[in-house]
């Protein structure tokens, strides 16, 4: 059973959805949850908040930025090539489970 293609708009509503989940909280209250936690003494606690708070605007805005102009090349290109860019990337992520 084949599964019906995938469209470059739903690629892009997923990575717009996907992008802008982390890190909801308004600067502001990063700010604050920031300064809260430095004051803490539980370097572990500090560790796991600093991974939950995720991205910080210029990382966002560099990520958003990038799949804009993915987006916007794979608009411009043939399914065949989008393929095999496909391939690619999985053969390279594949390839890294190899032993050495």
């Amino acid at each position: 059973m084949r599964k019906d293609p995938i469209t470059v708009d739903q690629i892009a509503g997923r990575m717009i959805e996907l992008v802008q989940q982390r890190n909801s909280l308004s600067r502001d209250d990063l700010e604050y949850v920031v300064e809260t936690i430095a004051k803490l003494k539980d370097e572990r606690l500090k560790s796991c908040i600093a991974e939950l708070i995720g991205w910080g605007d210029d990382e966002r805005a560099e990520v958003e930025t990038f799949v804009a102009i993915a987006i916007e090349v794979m608009k411009r290109t043939n399914v065949s090539k989008l393929r095999e860019c496909a391939r690619i990337v999985e053969l390279r992520y594949l390839s890294h489970d190899l032993p050495k």
